[in-house]
């Protein structure tokens, strides 16, 4: 038996390189995020007091709005690093693929009430009905690991749509 084959040592890896995602997102966008923010209300103040540096409606429409969209990808991860992650069990109602740029697809699938996202390879396995055990991250959603279950006999399962 190799050592890449026990369950644990999978396990780990996918943690370890979920939470180093998690700190790349939070590298990534808060510089970014703090820029922007910092802009909106330099700008903003700028134009509220009639000072000379160039500021109008116009660029403080557009900064807050970056600063919005990158404090939205980096106060998630920097949120979701602050804790460890969440565990939760279920049928999976739906589960679905959507390609996000010319490269990279990304699976979901929904647990509940929750949208949850991850990659092919961990849940190649997974179909809509099967009841699983799944490690996520709960403000952005990343699936750490996933696993295939025996439905409890009081378990009961969702109105699932099937394709036809």
């Amino acid at each position: 038996m190799n050592w890449k084959d026990d369950p644990e040592i999978q396990a780990e890896i996918r943690r370890r390189g979920t939470r180093n995602g998690l700190i790349r997102s939070t590298i990534i966008w808060m510089p970014l995020f703090v820029a922007c923010a910092g802009a909106t209300l330099f700008y903003l103040f700028d134009v509220l007091t009639g000072s000379n540096y160039g500021g109008t409606w116009v660029l403080v429409v557009i900064l807050g709005i970056l600063a919005v969209l990158f404090g939205f990808q980096a106060i998630q991860a920097a949120m979701d690093l602050t804790g460890p992650p969440e565990e939760e069990s279920g049928f999976v109602e739906r589960r679905w693929s959507r390609r996000d740029s010319l490269v990279m697809q990304t699976q979901y699938l929904r647990l509940g009430k929750r949208i949850l996202r991850g990659d092919g390879d961990m849940l190649a396995a997974i179909k809509e009905g099967d009841y699983v055990d799944i490690r996520f991250y709960s403000h952005s959603a990343v699936i750490v690991w996933v696993e295939k279950q025996k439905a409890p006999p009081d378990a009961k399962l969702p109105n699932i749509r099937r394709k036809r």
